[in-house]
């Protein structure tokens, strides 16, 4: 069952993309990650949004284990602080 994760957190739009860039480079034929999405949510300037898919929850777990995860993390958490995580189970996906 495809997997994704929804991060929430304070921080510059271009430098959100910028990092999610970052690692996309980095993690090129090593991530599990399948696709990402980054948004600004326009009722709370400041608000990053960031949805990233995975072919399931087993390889999520498998992709947090990686070194390139675990640094970026490490980059990520110093400039952010604060994330809120939500973790879900796609049930559909219907394209419209």
């Amino acid at each position: 069952m495809t997997y994704a994760q929804i991060m929430e957190f304070d921080m510059d739009s271009a430098e959100a993309v910028e990092l999610l860039n970052k690692y996309a480079e980095e993690g090129k034929g090593v991530s599990y990650a399948r696709r990402a999405i980054v948004c600004a949510d326009r009722n709370r300037p400041g608000k990053i949004i960031q949805i990233v898919f995975f072919n399931s929850v087993e390889e999520a777990e498998l992709n947090n284990n990686l070194d390139i995860t675990q640094n970026a993390a490490a980059d990520f958490s110093a400039k952010v602080g604060d994330v809120q995580f939500t973790d879900l189970d796609v049930l559909a996906e219907v394209s419209l």
